[in-house]
Order: structure tokens, then C-alpha cells, then sequence
């Protein structure tokens, strides 16, 4: 048999077959999957390094701070604001930590039972007897007062019934998960709670009783509270915060930042729940607490102010309101600032004390306040007269508030009158024009332009100096020396006592639009009329700083109330003085100025004489000014205004006292010579000894008085009466109101011989007077002799050698006597 050759072989097993057509069509579509899967891959890689782009670097800082919010927990921590203090220390504003209680009624199981329907809603049914029993105690303990005296509860009182009905209202809001139950909780009572819940929930939580199993949940919140120790007192100087703690008037607003302080943060990470986890990398970044202001305000001082404020107010039926001030003439440093009737900054919304007074303010000031009656296309309903037509029933709330929260001294206009004439004699005299003895005369009307002047009363003065016009107050002799400075004098010194611009005084709300008339507005009649200070309009701040510049020398200076800046710890960050804005007047013309101003108040004698204190040195000036941007009176006449101005000593003077009445209502006078001056003398009365103001010089001590007769008189005039012949006087407390009342009982008795300087005790609401009973002072020095009877309500006279101790006193150690009796003590 015949081999095949092995070669042959193997070259018939390797020969290729010839691809088919189909072979070929796959082949192609595997080429092109393959270089779509690499496109693919090549776009997908491209897509999540374009998303890494975007996520990590183009907007990494945005996802890693939503990346913090939801690992790291933020909390705040609040800064404690600054107190306020008056110049001795005295707490006048403060900060207390207090508590919120709420409640999560949908987690307080036990006040309701719950039912889920075939489609799973749940329906909650409240439990009303259990919702009582826990109102019920926390009611108890919100008004204990100190969270364990709730058995002094008057269950039956209406401050029990109405907080009883918000704590149930609040918890029957099943599903709601926060509501309030109370604010402003002090911790006492915060404790007393938390207490009554943990005991309650472990007392519930094992129950036998299923409707008496479950639990409830109430909680606190920790704030704060601004409070001010003294109600309604300085309120329009110190302001108030709303409810976030943000001044919102006054101090507190004009030094929030001061105040404020800066929060501090403390950041941690939290779980999943939200719930912060321990950990101590946590970082705390601590708060800084508010800075405290020491004012140049002194309660002493602001006390006196505001106790003859409110009197007078009462007295003359002030129609809108009032403000006094007692300032530094030197450093513009206020010690007292009042406007009433005024506000309780803890509670600055309620108007209800002055409701009445605030009622009849709106509708007698219908120019400012009237809310007038409208037809149903809003046009003004007019009478048969034509007058619009008061809208008796529009809501007035927002008026009341604006006005007892505004600081009349600093907000509101007025026409000085009178009190001007200081400013025009120091124009005329600084100028060179004039002089003390500069005469014009006044035949009792003058005739300027189409307009005819008068003095008041119509009187005719005669030919006069210039010392005896400001004491007669003589409209034409200040408009004769009007005329003579000139509209462009006159303007520039009325420009540089800073009438034209804010005195720059640090308390907000300072009105900048102030009516006057430049030099080239200033014709004759209106030249004239501001003279005597009837045709500009300025604020009462602006006339007391003017007035200051005047006899201090001629410095104009900026009024402050804050003295220095203290921290937390006490230490002084900033102190602040007196800012000297220039020098309007020469040291001459400033004492020429302090010169007529004491011959104006004189010894009790001049037309300022009510407001003269018996041994001070006292200058001064009265203004009734017309508002004559004001409907008239029912009388036809303008509406008025009394203000007097008033410093001391007269030849180097430290304060000014300033009153000012905006539209009394007194049936017998309109002249702020009797309205604003007794008010001035009264509060020298007591702020003078008390500052320690020097008296002048003169020895008195030998001088025998005449008590005169007060009774039936109104005590605060009654006053005024012993301030001029040199006796002090007392008004003695009463359980009944003394605005306005009149003396009924007087010790020592009218027509008593007594020492100069002896005490004079008033009485409103008895005819018998009160009994004190005398201390021993036997072997006491003479002066504290004195102190000690004087503070047991007696007067003292002293016999034998002063510098010596007691021997004999003329009533026996114990006796009761008189208020006011007078006691001579022997000394030797």
C-alpha cells in the first residue's frame, strides 16, 4: 500500500477557507460595539470627572458647608446687654435671665387617646379631665411666684383664670408640637416645674390604670429680660427694647452696639437625630457681654424734677404735656431730663394709666392728631361751619403710644417767646451795638410794616435800658434792638447758638427740622417778631444749650447723658467730657448777660421772682409764647406755651434749670412768670442744697421770719411762698392723691415768729398735722444734734457755744410733739 507524503498532509490541514458575507457583517458590528463601548466609557469617565469638578472644586466650598450643616450643630450663645447706671452707681436698667415654658402636646401621651384607621390615619381625642389636673398645677406654680407657695393662690382671682385658660388652650393642641405656656418665668419657678414633670412622668409611666399611663412634655428656654427698677422714671431718656432684646428708644437704642455686646457660638458635631455628641474637639467661641453706661443723669436730681413736673402738669391743666432739664452749663453734662406724663418702659405698650390724659390731648390738638370723620369715598365729613368733624370711635393707640414714648425735649418744636431775649441781648451787646444802658423806648405799640406790636398786657414801658427790658420783658425794646443788629447779624449769632442744626445731644430722635428764617428771608416783620422769639421754632434742648453759651462764659457745648463706658468688670473703656462746639460770645458779653439775668429774678423782687431762692444767687428768664402754628383757643386767642429758664450761682453759674409747659390751661393767668417760674424755684429749692450749690455768702442766721399762711393754697404754690422768704418746707406723705391739692393743716402755724431756715411741714389731707417724738441729744455735738432732730421732723435752734455738746434740750427725750415744733437746744 502506497503512503501519502506526510508534507502534503499538513499542507491540506492549514489551508483557509474564504469568509463568508455574513462573517463579514459580524465582524464590522463587533468593530463599531467595541469602539461605542470605548466612546461610552470615555463620555461616563468624562461625566464623573466633570461632576467631581463641579462637586469638589468649582462649588467644593458650598457642599462641604452643607456637608458641615448636617454633621456639625451650631448653637448661639447668647451675650448678656449692659447695664445702665446713674452717675452714683444706681441700677437704672438691667438684664435678668428668664425662662419660656413650652409644651409638645402631640408627644404628651397622656392628654389624649389615639385610634388608627384601616388607612392608617391616627385621630387623637383629648382627655379633658386629665388636661385640667396638669393646667391646673402648672397654673399653680407659674403664679407662686417662687414655685412652692401654691397654697397662696387665688384659684378664684382673674390672673389665676385667664393664665388656667392659656396653659389648657395651649395643651389641647394635640397635634401641635410647640406651644407657649408662659414667658418671662423666673428660675425658681422653672425648677418647680421641671420638678413636677420628671415626678409626674415616672409617677405615670408604669401605671396599672392605662388611662393613667403616658407621659407629658413640657420644657424651657432660656432668655432675657430688660429690667428697669424704677417704673416710669427717666423712661423717655432710657428708652426701652422690644421684645428681641434690640433697644427701641432712647439710651437703649442710641447705644445698642454699646449695650449689645457680640453673641458668641459654640459648634459640635451632632448625630442623626440631631442630637449633639459629646466630643471634646468642640470649639466655643465665648460671648462678649454688653458694655455698661454710667450717666451724668443723678436720681436724686431726676426724683425732684419729675415729682414738680407732674405737679405743675396737674395744677394747670397742661394740655400737652411738659418737660423740664437740669444741665451743666460747663460740660453739657444732663443731670435731669423729664417729659411728662410719660411710660413704664417694662411695659411700653400699656397707655392705660394716661388713657384719660391722652384721650383729651388728641382731641384738643386736632391739627396733630385728629382722625377726622370720612364719607364711604373717603372725603372729609364737614359740619354746617364747614369744620371737619372728629372721628370719635377711630383708633387712637397708635398717637397714645408715639406720645408719651417722645422725648419732648429733644422731638417736638416750639416758639421760645421771651426766653429768647437772652439770646438777642447778647447779639446786641457781643456785636458792639449795645450795652447794659442802651436805652429805646416803648409807647406801648410800634408799628413794623403793615404790622402793629404790643407789649403784653398793652403796657407802655417808657424809655428803658436794656437790664430793664428783659426784666419787664419789653417786645418793642427787643425789636428796636433787632433792627438795629440787622438781618445777617442776627442770623449769624442765631446760626452760631446752634439753633440752625441738632445739638448733637446722644439720645435718638433728634428733630432736625427746625423753623426759622435765613438772612435773606428776615424782613422787618419777621426780623421783629424773632427778636422776642415768636417767628422760629426750635426744641426746648436747643434753648438750654443756647442759654448756657450765653453765661458760661460764651461757650457753645454739646449736651451729653451718657458720662463714661464701662465693662463687665467696671473698668472705664471710654470717658466722656466736655465737647466745646466754639465760642459764640466774648467773657464779657457772657457777664453782662449773667448781670440782667439776676436783676430779672433779683432778691424776689423781679419778674422772675417765683422762681427765687431765699440765700442762692439766681438768674433768670420767663417766656409765654404763642403757638401760632395751632388752632386758637375756644377764646379766639392763640394757645400758649410757659417755659422759664433759669441758672445759678448767678455770677458764676454751674446749672441751668429749665421748665417748659406746652399749652396750659390755668383759668387764672397765662404768664409763665406764674406758671413755669415756681416750678423752677421749687426744684432749686432742693437740687441746690443737694449739689452743694453755693449760696451767697450772705449771714442770715440772726434773721427772724413770719410764717405766712398756706392753707387753701395749692401746696407745691404754697411752696414757692417759704422758698422766697428763706423757710424750707416738707409736704408730709399721704395715703390719698396730692396732685394738685391744697394745703389743709401747716406747722409751724401762719403768723409764727421762727429762725430763718426753719422747716415749714404741709399738710393735704388733715387738720391736725402728726405727732413725732423727740430723740435725746443730751452730750451730742450741736451738729449732730441737729441731724438728729431734723430727721425725726423738728426743727432746731441752737443757744450756747456751738462748737460745744449738748447740756439742756427744751422738750424732754420721748415727748411727742408737733412735726416742725421747734426744739432749742443749749450747748456748752
Amino acid at each position: 500500500m502506497q503512503e501519502s507524503s506526510p508534507k502534503k498532509q499538513k499542507g491540506r490541514g492549514y489551508r483557509l477557507r474564504q469568509a463568508s458575507a455574513r462573517d463579514r457583517l459580524d465582524t464590522g458590528v463587533r468593530s463599531v460595539c467595541s469602539k461605542l463601548g470605548v466612546a461610552a466609557v470615555v463620555v461616563a469617565a468624562a461625566i464623573v470627572i466633570h461632576s467631581l469638578y463641579v462637586i469638589q472644586i468649582k462649588n467644593g466650598a458650598t457642599y462641604r458647608q452643607y456637608a458641615a450643616q448636617q454633621q456639625l450643630m451650631d448653637t448661639t450663645i447668647k451675650a448678656t446687654r449692659g447695664e445702665i447706671y446713674d452717675a452714683s452707681g444706681i441700677t437704672l436698667a438691667s438684664t435678668s435671665v428668664v425662662w419660656t415654658i413650652w409644651a409638645d402636646p402631640s408627644y404628651s401621651s397622656i392628654l389624649y387617646t389615639s385610634q388608627t384607621a384601616a388607612d392608617g390615619t391616627v385621630t387623637k381625642t383629648l382627655d379633658p379631665a386629665m388636661c385640667a389636673e396638669v393646667s391646673r398645677e402648672l397654673t399653680l406654680r407659674l403664679l407662686s411666684g417662687d414655685g412652692e407657695s401654691l397654697d397662696a393662690v387665688d384659684t378664684s382671682s382673674d390672673a389665676y383664670q385667664q393664665q388656667y385658660q392659656t396653659v389648657y388652650d395651649a395643651l389641647s393642641k394635640t397635634d401641635a408640637a410647640y406651644v407657649t405656656l408662659a414667658t418671662k418665668v423666673n428660675n425658681a419657678v422653672k425648677l418647680s416645674i421641671e420638678q413636677y414633670v420628671t415626678a409626674f412622668n415616672k409617677a405615670h409611666k408604669k401605671a396599672t390604670d392605662t388611662s393613667r399611663k403616658g407621659r407629658i412634655s413640657v420644657s424651657s428656654e432660656k432668655s432675657f429680660q430688660r429690667n428697669y427698677p424704677y417704673g416710669a422714671f427717666a423712661a423717655a431718656v432710657l428708652g426701652f427694647t422690644d421684645a428681641d432684646g434690640v433697644g427701641t428708644y432712647g439710651l437703649e437704642k442710641s447705644y445698642q452696639s454699646t449695650l449689645a455686646g457680640v453673641d458668641g457660638r459654640t459648634i459640635t458635631q451632632r448625630n442623626a437625630v440631631g442630637n449633639a455628641i459629646a466630643d471634646a474637639n468642640a470649639t466655643t467661641f465665648a460671648a462678649k457681654d454688653g458694655s455698661n453706661l454710667v450717666l451724668s443723669l443723678d436720681v436724686n436730681v431726676q426724683e425732684i424734677v419729675e415729682r414738680y413736673l407732674n405737679e405743675a402738669i396737674a395744677a394747670n391743666t397742661v394740655e400737652n404735656r411738659g418737660t423740664a432739664i437740669v444741665m451743666n452749663v460747663k460740660t453739657g453734662a444732663i443731670l435731669a431730663m423729664a417729659s411728662k406724663p410719660d411710660f413704664d418702659p417694662n411695659d411700653p405698650l400699656d397707655y392705660s394709666t394716661n388713657l384719660d390724659y391722652l384721650n383729651e390731648l388728641v382731641r384738643a390738638e386736632p391739627e396733630l392728631y385728629g382722625i377726622y370723620k370720612k364719607d364711604a369715598d373717603g372725603n372729609e365729613i364737614k359740619d354746617e361751619n364747614g369744620n371737619r368733624i372728629l372721628d370719635e370711635e377711630a383708633d387712637y393707640s397708635g398717637y397714645f403710644r408715639d406720645i408719651q414714648w417722645k422725648n419732648k425735649a429733644i422731638t417736638e418744636l416750639y416758639y421760645p417767646g421771651s426766653v429768647f431775649k437772652v439770646i438777642t441781648s447778647a447779639m446786641g451787646i457781643d456785636s458792639g451795638l449795645a450795652n447794659i444802658n442802651t436805652t429805646f423806648t416803648c409807647a406801648g405799640a410800634y408799628g413794623v410794616a403793615k404790622e402793629t406790636y404790643h407789649c403784653a398786657g398793652h403796657k407802655a414801658h417808657g424809655t428803658i435800658t436794656l437790664a430793664e427790658a428783659l426784666r419787664q420783658s419789653c417786645n418793642i425794646y427787643y425789636i428796636q434792638l433787632g433792627q438795629r443788629i440787622g438781618s445777617q447779624t442776627f442770623y449769624d449769632y442765631f446760626d452760631a447758638f446752634g439753633f440752625t442744626s441738632r445739638t448733637g445731644v446722644d439720645l435718638p430722635s433728634e428733630t432736625n427740622f427746625m423753623q426759622y428764617y435765613k438772612a435773606d428771608q428776615l424782613g422787618e416783620v419777621q426780623l421783629a417778631s424773632s427778636a422776642f422769639g415768636q417767628a422760629m421754632a426750635i426744641t426746648p434742648l436747643q434753648m438750654c444749650t443756647a442759654v448756657a453759651a450765653a453765661v458760661n462764659g460764651g461757650y457753645l457745648v454739646t449736651p451729653h447723658v451718657v458720662d463714661k463706658i464701662t465693662d463687665s468688670n467696671g473698668n472705664v473703656i471710654e470717658e466722656v467730657g466736655a465737647n466745646v462746639r466754639r465760642q459764640v460770645i466774648s467773657a464779657s458779653t457772657s457777664d453782662a448777660i449773667r448781670q440782667i439775668m439776676e436783676y430779672e429774678v433779683g432778691n424776689g423782687t423781679g419778674g422772675g421772682k417765683y422762681a427765687y431762692v431765699s440765700g442762692y444767687r439766681i438768674g433768670g428768664k420767663s417766656g409765654t409764647s404763642e403757638q401760632l402754628n395751632m388752632d386758637r383757643r375756644t377764646d379766639g386767642d392763640y394757645k400758649k406755651v410757659a417755659s422759664f429758664a433759669a441758672v445759678l450761682p448767678a455770677d458764676d453759674p454751674e446749672i441751668i434749670v429749665y421748665v417748659m409747659l406746652d399749652d396750659p390751661n390755668n383759668a387764672k393767668t397765662d404768664y409763665s412768670s406764674l406758671l413755669a417760674a415756681p416750678v423752677v424755684g421749687n426744684i432749686i429749692s432742693e437740687v441746690a442744697p443737694y449739689l452743694g450749690i453755693a449760696t451767697d455768702g450772705e449771714d442770715r442766721s440772726g434773721t427772724t421770719v413770719t410764717v405766712p399762711n398756706l392753707v387753701g393754697t395749692e401746696w407745691s404754690s404754697a411752696q414757692v411762698q417759704l422758698n422766697i422768704k428763706g423757710l424750707k418746707h416738707q409736704l408730709a406723705e399721704s395715703e390719698s392723691s396730692q396732685t394738685a391739692a391744697a394745703v389743709t393743716y401747716q406747722y409751724p402755724h401762719a403768723g409764727a415768729k421762727v429762725a430763718y431756715g426753719t422747716t415749714v411741714y404741709l399738710y393735704t389731707d388733715t387738720y391736725e398735722g402728726q405727732h413725732t417724738e423727740v430723740p435725746d441729744v443730751t452730750g451730742k455735738s450741736a451738729d449732730f444734734a441737729r441731724q438728729m432732730l431734723s430727721a425725726a421732723g423738728l426743727n432746731c435752734v441752737v443757744e450756747g457755744d456751738a462748737n460745744g455738746t449738748v447740756q439742756a434740750q427744751s422738750e424732754d427725750a420721748g415727748a411727742s410733739v408737733q412735726r416742725g415744733s421747734i426744739i432749742t437746744i443749749t450747748c456748752g
